[in-house]
């Protein structure tokens, strides 16, 4: 086991055991490495700002949803509402028209007493003269 370490001093001097080219293989690894982890968090940080736009656009939706529900139901509700009117305005249409009616019989009865009364007082005037 012994047989397998080498040890050897690479260009500053510096006692290594590794070889010179698995050195600077597992230190390019290293540096990779480091790299990549400086990838992996700019990615995670892009991936929060996107998760937070994305959590944002859909309160914005659902509040805009909530607004079209609202809206509907308003318009529904006119609907509704319209008719309601519409039967009110029928009734008070027919209300008057029983007015009217009434009204109109109670002239012309009060035009027929006011003929007998002219005819009464055209009688009794004839007969005093």
């Amino acid at each position: 086991m012994v047989d397998r370490i080498s040890i050897s001093f690479d260009e500053e001097n510096k006692i290594r055991v590794l070889e010179p080219d698995k050195f600077r293989d597992t230190d390019q690894l290293r540096k990779d490495s480091m790299d990549f982890m400086k990838k992996i968090l700019a990615f995670d940080e892009t991936i929060a700002t996107l998760i937070e736009v994305l959590e944002l656009q859909a309160k914005k939706i659902e509040i805009e949803k909530l607004r079209a529900l609202g809206e509907r139901n308003k318009v529904e509700s006119e609907a509704e509402n319209r008719k309601k009117k519409v039967i009110e305005l029928n009734n008070l249409l027919a209300e008057r028209k029983n007015e009217l009616e009434r009204y109109t019989l109670e002239y012309e009865s009060l035009v027929k007493v006011e003929a007998e009364q002219k005819n009464l007082i055209s009688k009794l005037t004839n007969n005093e003269a």
